[in-house]
C-alpha cells in the first residue's frame, strides 16, 4: 500500500544547547494477586498470574532550553494518585510540568492505585503499597534515562497502516489511518528511541488469560521493534484517538495470535515508514494548561480542572487527551492543527489524568458505552478544540486568536403575569441568551425537580445494585450520574442546533448539561412507576376554529396549558441564525415547545392525554420534536406528516394548523399505534373529542363544555374565545373540569394569518392578566 512520508529537517540554532536525549525502561509488574483493570466485568478481583510483564518505558529530551520526559506505561489509565507519586519521587530531577506520562491502555495492566470508591469496582482495592512500587520503578526509568542522556538527533515520519484498525462501534465507521513515528538516535546512529502512534483498544486478552498480566499488543509491538533494532532501543507505544477503535483480524487469526500479530505487523510498518527518515537536533516547546472542566453531574468522580498538554517538535504537533477521545475528535484536531500550519499532527490519550470518554457531538445521544462514560456533555467536543487550539503557538493566516465573543443583550419585557423574551443569533447564543436571564429560576426549578426527588429516594430503584450498595456510597450523587447517563437516547431525533441550543441554555444557567436535560424531562420520569404524584402531565384545552366561524381571521386557534407546579410564564421569541422565526409559549426553563407558532403561520400545540407510566421512550420526547419542526418547516401537509412519523410516542395529541394554498387547515394528530388523523368538522376541531375514553373525565368534561359554547356560535371572534378560555372573569377555582382553573399557566390564541399570538399569564389572584399580542416579526402590545 502506498504511503506518505513527510521528513522535515531543521539545523541548530546558532548558540542553541546540544541536544540531548536517554532512554530507559523498568519493570513495574505488580504481585501476583493484585487486581486487574479494564473491565468492569472483573469486578476488581484479582490477577492470577503473568503472561508477559508490565514496563514502565521513558525517554528523556532536552534541546538545551526545553527538557521533558515522555513516558509510555502498560496501564489502563493514569490515575491521579499515581501521577503525583511520580511527580514527588522526580522532584529532584525535573519540574512536574515537564513530564508526559501516558497508558498504553492494556485491559490486564493492574489496578489497586485509586481512591475513588466507583473506580474501585473497575480496578478493585486501593492499595498503598502498589503505587508506591509502581510509582518507584516509574521514577527508575526516568533516572535511568536521565543517566543514558547523550548527544542525539531526531527525525519524525508518518505515513499509513495496512487496515490494523476498525470502528469497534460502527461497522464501516471512521477509523485512523495514521501511523505516525518519531525516531531518536544517538551520534553515532545507534537507535535509542523508537516512538509509535496508533489508534486502537488493547483489549484483544481471552480466557483463559483474562486475569493474568499482559500489555496485549503493544507488548508484541514492543518486543517486534527490540528485534529490529537491537535490546538497547527502547520502544515506546503512544496509543491515539482509540475511543471507538479497535483492532482487525489479520488472516483472520484469533486469541493470541492475533494480539500478536498486530503488535508485529505495526512494528514492521513503522519500521519501514522510518527507512527514509531524516534526523536533525530539533527545536521543541511544551505547552501546557490547567483548564477548568465543563460542568458535570458526576462531580463524585471527576475533578473540576485538568491539565492539558502539547508538544511541538519542530513542526510536529502531538496533542495530549487527559482520556480516551473517538476518533472524529482526533482527525477533526489533526485538520485543524494542519491548517495552522503544522506538517503533521499526533493525538495521543490517555495522558496525564483520566476523565473517560470524549465522544462528538453527533454520537451523544447513541446509548453506547462511549457516549455513557462522557460525563461533561456534548459540547464537550467543543471544549476540547478550543482547548488544544490555544495550547497551539501557530495562529492561521486568516485566523484570530481564540477569545470568547460576548453574548448579545437578550430584549426583556414585562408582560401581565409573565415575561417576555427576544433571542437572536447562532444556537449556542440562544440559548445562552435564555439561560442567564433566567438562571436563578432555572436552577430553583432544578433543585426542586431533579435534585430533591432524587435526595428523598423517589426517583431511586430501591432493587439490584440500588438495593446493595455500602452506606459510605453517596447514592444520591451516584444515582444523577446514572440518571445522566439513561437519559441520552432521549435525544435521539432532536437536531444539532437545538442541541446546542440548550448547551448554551445550560451554559448560561450555570447548569451541566445533563443537569438541564434531566429538568425537560422531569415530568416524564415523576410519571414512572407511579410517580405522577411528583409532578402531574401537563393537560390541556386545544381548539381550532375555521373558515366562516372564524370570521375575517379564517383559522383561530386557541389553548390552554394547566401545569400542577407554579411557574414562571415565559414568551420567548427565537430568531435564529438559519431556519424560521418563531414565538413560544412555556416556561422558563423549557427548551421544547407546547405552544408555538413560526412566521410561516404553522401552529403546533401539544396535549399529554395520559402520563407515561410504564416506560420511557426511545426518542426525544415530542416537545423537542415540535421545537425543531417549527425552525424548519411551514408547510401544514409536511408538519402533518412528520407528526405522524413519531410513531415511538404514545397518548400524546398534536395541534398542527396553518394556511395551505391560501385555505386554512387544523388537524389534530392522535399519536398512537397507529396514529390518528382528525380535522376540523363544520368549522370546529378539538383537541380530544369528549367521548375519547383514554381521557380523563375532567378532560372531557372541559371539551364537553367547550364544544358546546363554541358550537353554539356562528361565529369565533378574538375577543370571544379569550373570554371562553379565561373563564369570563369568573373566580379562579381548583377545578380541573373548568376551562380555565387553578392549575392554567398560560392562555394563548394563535392567528396564522397575521402571523400573532395573544398569550395571558394567571395572576396573583389566579385570574388571567390582560392578553398580551405578540407577533413573530418582532411587535408586542
Amino acid at each position: 500500500m502506498p504511503f506518505l512520508i513527510v521528513s522535515v529537517v531543521y539545523c541548530l540554532q546558532p548558540g542553541a544547547g546540544a541536544f540531548e536525549a536517554g532512554a530507559a525502561k523498568t519493570d513495574i509488574t505488580a504481585p501476583v494477586g493484585t487486581p486487574l483493570n479494564g473491565y468492569g466485568a472483573r469486578m476488581g478481583r484479582n490477577s492470577a498470574g503473568i503472561h508477559d510483564p508490565i514496563w514502565s518505558r521513558a525517554l528523556y529530551l532536552d534541546d538545551g532550553e526545553t527538557r521533558l520526559f515522555l513516558v509510555s506505561l502498560d496501564l489502563v489509565a493514569i490515575n491521579p494518585e499515581l501521577r503525583q507519586r511520580v511527580e514527588e519521587l522526580t522532584a529532584d530531577l525535573i519540574p512536574p510540568e515537564n513530564i508526559i506520562l501516558t497508558a498504553t491502555h492494556t485491559h490486564n495492566g493492574h489496578g489497586g492505585m485509586s481512591r475513588s470508591i466507583p473506580y474501585r469496582f473497575v480496578s478493585g482495592r486501593f492499595i498503598p503499597e502498589v503505587v508506591e512500587s509502581t510509582a518507584a520503578g516509574v521514577a527508575a526509568s526516568m533516572r535511568n534515562a536521565f543517566e543514558k542522556r547523550r548527544r542525539a538527533a531526531l527525525g519524525y515520519a508518518v505515513g499509513t497502516h495496512q487496515g490494523l484498525s476498525a470502528n469497534r462501534r460502527y461497522p464501516g465507521g471512521p477509523t485512523d489511518e495514521q501511523l505516525g513515528v518519531i525516531v531518536v538516535e544517538d551520534a553515532d546512529g545507534n537507535p535509542i528511541s523508537f516512538v509509535t502512534n496508533f489508534a486502537g483498544h488493547p483489549t484483544s486478552i481471552d480466557d483463559p488469560d483474562t486475569f493474568n498480566f499482559s500489555a496485549d499488543y503493544p507488548g508484541f509491538y514492543c518486543l517486534e521493534m527490540e528485534t529490529l533494532l537491537g535490546p538497547e532501543c527502547v520502544p515506546i507505544f503512544l496509543n491515539g484517538a482509540e475511543g471507538n477503535q479497535t483492532i482487525t483480524a489479520p488472516e483472520n487469526k484469533s486469541g493470541w495470535e492475533r494480539t500478536e500479530a498486530v503488535g508485529r505487523m505495526i512494528a514492521r510498518r513503522a519500521h519501514e515508514i522510518a527507512q527514509t527518515m531524516t534526523f536533525s537536533e530539533p527545536k521543541m516547546m511544551l505547552s501546557q494548561k490547567t483548564a477548568p472542566l465543563p460542568l458535570t453531574l458526576a462531580t463524585f468522580i471527576q475533578p473540576e480542572e485538568v491539565v492539558l498538554k502539547s508538544l511541538e517538535i519542530n513542526d510536529l504537533l502531538i496533542s495530549f487527551f487527559p482520556g480516551e477521545p473517538c476518533v472524529e475528535l482526533g482527525l477533526n484536531l489533526r485538520a485543524l492543527a494542519l491548517a495552522r500550519g503544522y506538517g503533521a499532527h499526533f493525538s495521543v490519550g490517555l495522558s496525564n489524568d483520566y476523565v473517560n470518554y470524549f465522544v462528538p457531538r453527533h454520537l451523544y445521544a447513541d446509548l453506547t458505552y462511549e457516549s455513557a462514560m462522557t460525563f461533561f456533555g456534548p459540547g464537550t467536543e467543543d471544549w476540547l478544540y478550543e482547548q488544544f487550539l490555544s495550547l497551539m503557538l501557530r495562529v492561521g493566516a486568516d485566523e484570530e486568536a481564540p477569545g470568547q465573543t460576548p453574548l448579545p443583550e437578550p430584549l426583556l419585557e414585562e408582560v401581565d403575569g409573565g415575561t417576555m423574551i427576544t433571542v437572536k443569533g447562532d444556537s449556542r447564543s440562544l440559548g445562552a441568551q435564555r439561560g442567564n436571564a433566567f438562571a436563578v429560576d432555572i436552577q430553583a426549578r432544578f433543585e426542586q425537580r431533579v435534585v430533591q426527588p432524587v435526595n428523598q429516594g423517589d426517583w431511586v430503584p430501591d432493587s439490584g445494585m440500588w438495593g446493595g450498595l455500602p452506606a459510605f456510597v453517596n447514592v444520591p450523587a451516584l444515582a444523577l450520574s446514572f440518571m445522566g447517563m439513561g437519559s441520552r437516547n432521549l435525544l435521539k431525533g432532536i437536531s444539532l442546533d437545538l442541541m446546542k441550543e440548550m448547551e448554551g441554555m445550560a451554559e448560561g444557567a450555570r447548569l451541566p448539561f445533563e443537569g438541564l436535560w434531566l429538568l425537560q424531562n422531569a415530568p416524564l420520569y415523576a410519571g414512572i412507576n407511579d410517580k405522577s404524584l411528583l409532578y402531574a402531565a401537563p393537560i390541556c384545552t386545544m381548539v381550532a376554529i375555521t373558515g366562516g366561524r372564524a370570521g375575517a381571521e379564517s383559522i383561530i386557534i386557541g389553548r390552554n396549558l394547566d401545569w400542577a407546579l407554579p411557574e414562571k410564564g415565559v414568551i420567548t421569541r427565537v430568531q435564529p441564525e438559519s431556519g424560521h422565526p418563531f414565538i413560544q409559549a412555556g416556561f422558563s426553563w423549557s427548551s421544547g415547545v407546547v405552544t408555538g407558532m413560526n412566521d410561516g403561520g404553522l401552529v403546533l400545540c401539544v396535549e399529554r392525554i395520559q402520563p407515561e407510566t410504564e416506560s420511557l421512550p426511545q426518542r426525544a420526547p415530542v416537545e423537542f420534536m415540535l421545537r425543531d419542526l417549527l425552525q424548519s418547516t411551514v408547510g401544514f401537509t409536511e408538519a402533518v406528516e412528520a407528526v405522524k412519523a413519531l410513531d415511538y410516542i404514545r397518548n400524546v395529541h398534536v395541534m398542527v394548523a396553518g394556511m395551505e394554498e391560501g385555505k386554512p387547515r387544523a388537524a389534530v394528530v392522535e399519536l398512537g399505534n397507529p396514529p390518528v388523523v382528525r380535522y376540523d368538522e363544520d368549522g370546529l376541531l378539538l383537541g380530544v373529542l369528549p367521548e375519547n375514553t383514554a381521557a380523563s373525565m375532567a378532560t372531557r368534561k372541559r371539551y364537553t363544555t367547550a364544544k358546546e359554547i363554541l358550537a353554539s356560535q356562528p361565529e369565533v371572534s378574538l375577543e370571544f374565545l379569550q373570554q371562553v378560555l379565561t373563564g369570563g372573569g369568573q373566580p379562579t377555582v381548583d377545578n380541573l373540569e373548568r376551562i380555565w382553573n387553578a392549575q392554567t399557566r398560560h392562555s394563548a390564541i394563535l392567528l396564522p394569518t397575521s402571523r400573532e399570538m395573544w398569550v395571558a399569564f394567571p395572576l396573583a389572584s389566579g385570574n388571567a392578566g390582560q392578553f398580551t399580542r405578540i407577533s413573530v416579526s418582532g411587535e408586542a402590545s
